[in-house]
């Protein structure tokens, strides 16, 4: 049973502590791979009316996401417009096309979020949130770590992600930097 107060928690929590996974403990079990199915999780809590959603993936990715701005009553967008994504496969395309907002209003900088099934890489991360510079391991190839690097080169500007790993999120707000180890 789906809890958006939990998975709401989970993604402060995530975003506060930048690289490191926090558990999502209710899922909405509506799809059958465990990294959508924690991603539709984070967008029921998250998204609400006014909002747009993009998608960037399969026709199961297009489908959680109908379902999803059915229940949350967002609007459909493409990525390059809207306020969220949901971003299902490779993730650099969508990262580098992505909403960044402006300097007077960098809020309107996209938030993506991430149905990684991929397997983690090491990545250097640092910035607010962060000790230092540390070592974290994302499921995030080398051209998804550039893109987000592009991304987020004129602060405030950029977009922010959210990596759902099935159980799992982990934030990465556009204030931090990565690098590929």
């Amino acid at each position: 049973m789906h809890d958006g107060r939990t998975a709401f928690l989970a993604c402060m929590w995530a975003m506060c502590t930048p690289g490191t996974p926090i558990e999502l403990a209710c899922l909405p079990r509506v799809e059958g791979h465990p990294e959508l199915d924690g991603a539709a999780g984070v967008l029921l809590a998250l998204l609400d009316r006014g909002l747009t959603l993009g998608v960037s993936g399969g026709e199961v990715a297009h489908q959680i996401a109908a379902a999803v701005m059915a229940e949350t009553g967002a609007r459909p967008g493409n990525v390059a417009d809207a306020d969220w994504a949901l971003v299902h496969g490779a993730a650099a395309d969508a990262i580098a096309c992505a909403r960044r907002g402006s300097r007077l209003s960098p809020e309107r900088g996209a938030t993506l979020v991430l149905a990684a099934a991929a397997e983690p890489h090491p990545v250097s991360i640092a910035g607010p949130g962060v000790d230092g510079q540390a070592e974290v391991w994302l499921p995030l190839d080398e051209v998804a770590v550039r893109a987000f690097a592009a991304a987020n080169s004129a602060p405030p500007c950029g977009v922010d992600l959210l990596i759902v790993t099935g159980n799992c999120v982990i934030g990465l707000p556009r204030s931090v930097t990565l690098g590929v180890v």
